[in-house]
């Protein structure tokens, strides 16, 4: 039972960032986003997915794959649409 509420809270955190990544792609402003923010986002994720791995803490590794993968995602746009804003 407890698995199914980390699965729970992980897809909320996870799903809480496409406003954001789909915002920045049709907009292309992303102007205001830190990519020193994404770098440390995606580096402490990154970090959480080993974790989660070696304690075989599948709602760990799950979340922060996703985590990494929408902020990639928003540092991709940062860097694709720089000259835009």
């Amino acid at each position: 039972m407890i698995e199914y509420l980390g699965y729970f809270a992980g897809s909320l955190t996870v799903f809480s960032f496409l406003p954001q990544v789909y915002r920045s792609w049709q907009t292309r402003r992303t102007g205001d986003l830190s990519m020193g923010m994404f770098a440390l986002l995606i580096a402490a994720s990154s970090l959480w997915m080993v974790y989660g791995a070696l304690n075989r803490d599948w709602p760990v590794v799950l979340t922060n794959g996703g985590m990494v993968a929408l902020n990639a995602a928003l540092a991709v746009a940062k860097v694709r649409f720089s000259g835009s804003d």
